[in-house]
């Protein structure tokens, strides 16, 4: 079956009848605050999803102090278990990698993050940080500047930040999703690059991302399907929408990651 779309959040695929073959889903619902746990028992799928566990962290408005703790908790809890599951290790040694674009506001989280986690691997052995740019910029894979320094120093952990593409505008800076699968770059929208996996970096990779832009062709559908309309939409028309307050929802949720990720690894 052909997909003519990849999605980065999972747990988005249950709209499609055919995933039960591939993928369980577990969700754990609270006021303004959901978690929905999905498995995907093989890599051989029509989804373009690795075997492994994605976890998505739903969530409405973050002003409100009791969901923002919240949040913080449960990403505390989950990204504490999914390191010490990967790593068997209380004080694993890890590279955080931050991709995307620093001159474009909705690809501009990994580096806004990782860029703010307290490095020490100079002196205790324990954390680096990599911000490896575009390919644009650079003009190589970031799998391949990645490699480069794996095989200078000794990590037991691979953790990616990136920016991710949802299919629903309800979910646009309100979905955190942690896997254990690692990520092809640009994959959401339709850009593919090397991916940072096991496989290609010999590390055992964590992904952590937030859903900060829709394509154009998932607006138009969900708004048909809202209105119980039945028509095609074009896969010609390559846009990308974000929302007008992206430069302060990212500043705001990158600093959420920040403190959370501080919190794990000191």
């Amino acid at each position: 079956m052909k997909r003519n779309f990849y999605y980065d959040i999972a747990d988005e695929l249950f709209e499609y009848e055919d995933i039960g073959k591939y993928a369980t889903m577990k969700k754990l619902e609270q006021v303004n605050f959901s978690i929905t746990e999905t498995t995907f028992n093989t890599s051989r799928n029509p989804f373009n999803k690795e075997k492994g566990i994605y976890c998505s962290f739903n969530f409405n408005d973050l002003d409100d102090d009791k969901t923002y703790k919240k949040l913080c908790k449960y990403l505390t809890k989950y990204l504490n278990a999914f390191i010490f599951e990967l790593t068997k290790k209380d004080k694993p040694s890890i590279l955080f990698v931050g991709l995307g674009n620093e001159n474009y506001i909705p690809d501009s989280l990994g580096p806004s993050v990782v860029k703010n986690i307290n490095a020490n691997y100079f002196f205790k052995k324990q954390i680096g940080c990599l911000v490896p740019g575009v390919m644009a910029s650079t003009g190589m894979e970031t799998a391949d500047i990645v490699k480069g320094v794996l095989k200078c120093h000794n990590y037991d952990l691979v953790i990616v930040i990136d920016s991710l593409a949802t299919a629903s505008i309800k979910r646009l800076n309100k979905t955190i999703q942690i896997t254990d699968t690692g990520i092809s770059p640009g994959s959401g929208v339709n850009n593919f690059r090397k991916p940072l996996t096991y496989k290609e970096l010999k590390v055992k990779v964590l992904t952590i991302g937030i859903a900060t832009v829709i394509p154009y062709q998932k607006i138009i559908e969900e708004y048909l399907t809202n209105h119980h309309i039945k028509q095609k939409v074009s896969d010609n028309i390559d846009l990308i929408f974000t929302t007008k307050e992206i430069e302060h929802q990212i500043d705001y949720l990158s600093m959420l990651l920040v403190k959370v990720i501080n919190d794990v690894i000191n």
